[in-house]
């Protein structure tokens, strides 16, 4: 099962190519699903853009991690019918140095996180995350491969 510490989640899985991740409507499922369909285990940080400003005007991102996925395994991210166009993810597997990142720079933590704020307080670092267009799907299923 996946695990972000003790909190565990969901199922199952789909494709479409996004460098070196893959993408698809679920069709039925009104979730957002990551697969992990590489050779290794991998983490995993999400992130949202509310669309919402704080008092300085710095966009609310809302980003957490690190969730836990096996070779093949698949679980949902964020349940229910999809409320935004747009997801950002980031990829890692530190033994075999691979990453499925983007060009968006998100903040994280090294140890389990949840992070809401436009900015990135000092204890913290970035990562560069890749943005899934949903489009107008319900559901969507984010495939990462080798």
């Amino acid at each position: 099962m996946l695990r972000k510490l003790a909190i565990v989640f969901g199922v199952i899985g789909a494709v479409t190519t996004l460098g070196g991740a893959q993408a698809q409507n679920t069709g039925g499922g009104n979730n957002f699903r990551l697969c992990n369909l590489s050779s290794v285990n991998i983490e995993v940080a999400k992130a949202l853009n509310t669309g919402n400003k704080d008092p300085a005007g710095n966009h609310i991102i809302i980003s957490e991690g690190w969730y836990q996925f096996a070779k093949g395994e698949c679980a949902v991210l964020w349940s229910g019918k999809l409320q935004y166009r747009y997801y950002l993810l980031y990829g890692q597997a530190k033994e075999a140095n691979k990453e499925w990142k983007g060009d968006i720079p998100i903040c994280v933590s090294r140890q389990p996180f949840t992070i809401t704020s436009g900015l990135c307080p000092p204890d913290k670092y970035r990562r560069m995350f890749f943005q899934v267009d949903t489009g107008e799907n319900d559901g969507w299923t984010q495939n990462l491969r080798d």
